[in-house]
């Protein structure tokens, strides 16, 4: 109980000890006084003089005054709402007039240096000049070989033919192994050999001496050309001989066949123009010089 309704119910008490002692009334016969209004007690009492109605009445303000206190102290406490603030008065932004412009007036910049533009010229484009790579065989003119006045050459046979080659112009001898074939490569192109950390690109010499020939060849040996990765497939190897110069029916000009070099007269046998040859396999052609 706070301070407020403490004082409210002393003075409630206090009216209430006043009224236990009336004064004596002057009449013989009084009136019977009216009760005093309490809450929940029934009708009220009559009083029986001015005093008492004014008590009374003393009274029920101070009944109401402690009811309206019990009643604000059973409503749950006030919550503090903050006041809202003041609206703070808008100052408008001061924005300076623009300087009228003239059009007339020169307009003053600082120099940007300008990079002076690349000469026009109405020259004709020269077609730039490709160079020459190794892949692309140079076509030089036709010699034949030059070989000392007897030398040593080895003869092979592929499918009945016999061709000799100068042993100075061999590369080698390999035994035929599995190949790798390669796409979009002639018909007569067997396969790639891997030999010794070498890869030889294997040649069907039947195919490629006989266009027409069609049959698959097994071959036993590669006889591989000069320094090139070329090697022509063999069937049989028949051994070497000695030849001297006047054993041979040399060619003077290439023909249509510049990869035969000369005629072994005794043997009957084709003496191979290595470098030729090694050209025209490059370029993808056959024996008679035709890219097929």
């Amino acid at each position: 109980m706070n301070q407020r309704q403490s004082d409210a119910l002393d003075d409630y008490f206090g009216a209430l000890l006043e009224e236990s002692s009336p004064a004596p009334s002057p009449s013989p016969s009084p009136l019977p006084a009216r009760p005093v209004p309490v809450a929940g007690s029934g009708p009220a009492t009559l009083f029986a003089d001015p005093a008492g109605e004014e008590r009374r009445r003393g009274l029920e303000v101070l009944l109401a005054r402690v009811a309206e206190l019990t009643e604000e102290e059973s409503l749950p406490p006030p919550v503090d709402v903050p006041a809202p603030e003041p609206e703070r008065e808008q100052i408008p932004l001061f924005v300076p007039p623009l300087a009228p412009v003239s059009i007339d007036d020169p307009v003053v910049t600082e120099p940007v240096p300008l990079t002076p533009p690349m000469p026009i010229t109405t020259e004709t484009p020269v077609a730039a000049e490709v160079p020459v790579t190794a892949d692309v065989p140079v076509v030089t003119e036709w010699h034949n070989m030059d070989t000392e006045s007897s030398f040593q050459a080895l003869f092979f046979e592929v499918a009945g033919m016999t061709f000799a080659v100068p042993l100075t112009r061999l590369g080698g001898i390999h035994q035929m192994a599995r190949l790798t074939s390669l796409f979009g490569q002639p018909h007569w192109f067997a396969g790639v050999l891997s030999e010794r950390e070498r890869q030889f690109y294997v040649v069907d010499t039947a195919r490629w001496a006989m266009p027409g020939h069609q049959d698959e060849e097994e071959y036993r040996y590669l006889v591989t050309l000069g320094d090139s990765n070329w090697g022509l497939g063999c069937h049989q190897l028949k051994g070497t001989a000695l030849l001297t110069r006047e054993q041979v029916k040399w060619r003077a000009v290439p023909g249509s066949r510049p990869w035969l070099a000369g005629m072994v007269k005794d043997k009957m046998c084709a003496l191979l123009h290595v470098d030729a040859l090694i050209g025209l396999l490059e370029q993808g052609k056959n024996i008679d010089g035709h890219q097929v």
